[in-house]
């Protein structure tokens, strides 16, 4: 019988292995385990050095609003709120100043036809604003005249508004080369000459002051005017001052011609051979509803009850009506006199002066030593002083002593001098030539 067979090499080495390692595992998990000591805690502060990042900034500071320009022309029945709509603005901010400030309300009064200049952000925030209230006029009837354009600014803690001037740009160029409306017959002048052509209320000193009449009752006209407009503005010009005027009446023909004198602040009208058409005083120096008193030596005061001289004329016009200085002159007293009221009195060339009592205010900047013009704002009826009702009372004085101003003669307009004369001469040659030159274009009218 064989003897019985070894078992080969590699399986007795992989016996062995495995019982080791059993051996050693169960070594470990018998055996406790060691704790390590960590070491100390510290603490260690380092400066980092941050670049600047576009992308962070950005987030922190916000890109400016752009800006936009805007411009609308008013339309009939507009309102605040309306014409912020077409602007594109949505800016109930805005809307608040304008009604709580006293300046900023001025862009309330809307008139149609002129330019409102804006300046709104993407946000439908208005930055700016700029208005025109005022009408434009080469004349003011005004000793001061009023700056008229309104301008509303945003600023850190809200809006600003302020009045500023108004920058005029007046187109004379027609003393060189003017234009002339064309001479027209009796059933043409109305069509020739619209009321918004030719001025024909007298709205302005010089229309007051002078003896000039319009064409509406004219059968042959011809006329050349200046045009006046607001320089940074978008509205068109308008009709200013007359600057040379012929027509016929009954056959007869009147001419006036526009210059301005040298050393005055103010022009006059003219025929062609240099005489004044300028009226020294003027004889009313109020609209007047009607002469509640005349000049008399012998009237029963209405207040005193007894028979005294009334040296002037007393004119009854509701209170705040304007009352004009009826020469050129100098002011000789502002303030009040007894039964007069709030009185000013202006003197004139030749010894004479002017007094105009009962006053219920003065025109603005009017002071003793000013210079006013024929026509010139200042004062408004009152009833001040001794008065049983609102009028005018008015007295015209010569060397002192108180003249009735209604029987008057009044002295006339002072002449050109020779030096001015020549002057004269020169500035309105060429308009006369080019009147001259419309006869052609009379015999066609009149055949209408």
């Amino acid at each position: 019988m064989s003897p019985p067979a070894l078992p080969s090499f590699p399986k007795v080495a992989t016996a062995v292995a495995v019982t080791l390692t059993l051996v050693a595992v169960t070594a470990f998990g018998t055996a406790p385990l060691r704790e390590v000591e960590l070491p100390p805690v510290q603490t260690i502060v380092e400066r980092v050095a941050i670049a600047p990042s576009l992308q962070s900034a950005e987030a922190v500071v916000p890109a400016p609003l752009q800006h936009y320009a805007r411009s609308e022309r008013i339309r009939r029945g507009e309102t605040l709120v309306s014409l912020l709509d077409r602007l594109g603005a949505t800016d109930v901010d805005f809307q608040k100043f304008v009604a709580a400030d006293r300046r900023a309300r001025k862009l309330m009064q809307l008139q149609a036809g002129r330019t409102v200049n804006a300046l709104i952000d993407e946000a439908g925030r208005v930055q700016s604003l700029q208005y025109r209230y005022a009408h434009l006029d080469s004349e003011s009837d005004e000793p001061t005249q009023p700056t008229g354009r309104v301008t509303i600014r945003r600023a850190d803690l809200g809006f600003g508004a302020s009045d500023e001037p108004i920058s005029l740009s007046s187109d004379r160029s027609r003393w060189r080369s003017p234009k002339f409306v064309p001479r027209c017959s009796r059933r043409s002048t109305r069509r020739a000459s619209p009321r918004r052509s030719l001025p024909t209320s007298p709205t302005s000193s010089t229309a007051r002051s002078t003896s000039i009449v319009t064409c509406a009752a004219a059968t042959s006209c011809a006329w050349s005017y200046e045009t006046i407009r607001e320089s940074d503005s978008l509205d068109p010009p308008t009709i200013g001052r007359i600057l040379a005027l012929e027509f016929t009446i009954n056959g007869a023909r009147h001419e006036a011609v526009w210059f301005d004198r040298e050393g005055s602040e103010h022009g006059e009208y003219f025929t062609f051979d240099g005489r004044s058409l300028r009226k020294a005083f003027l004889h009313h120096p109020v609209e007047f509803s009607r002469i509640s008193s005349g000049f008399s030596n012998a009237r029963m005061h209405p207040i005193l009850k007894y028979t005294r001289e009334h040296k002037g004329v007393d004119f009854a016009a509701p209170i705040g009506t304007k009352v004009r200085s009826s020469g050129d002159g100098v002011v000789e007293f502002v303030g009040q006199q007894r039964g007069y009221g709030n009185i000013v009195e202006i003197r004139h060339r030749n010894g004479i002066s002017t007094l105009y009592a009962h006053l219920n205010g003065f025109a603005s900047g009017l002071s003793k030593g000013a210079k006013v013009a024929q026509g010139a704002v200042i004062g408004y009826v009152g009833t001040t002083g001794w008065s049983t009702g609102p009028h005018l009372h008015y007295e015209f004085k010569v060397a002192g002593e108180q003249v009735d101003p209604l029987s008057v003669v009044l002295p006339p307009a002072a002449p050109l001098d020779a030096a001015e004369r020549v002057h004269f001469m020169a500035r309105t040659a060429g308009l006369r030539t080019r009147l001259a030159q419309t006869d052609g274009v009379v015999r066609l009218a009149r055949f209408e």
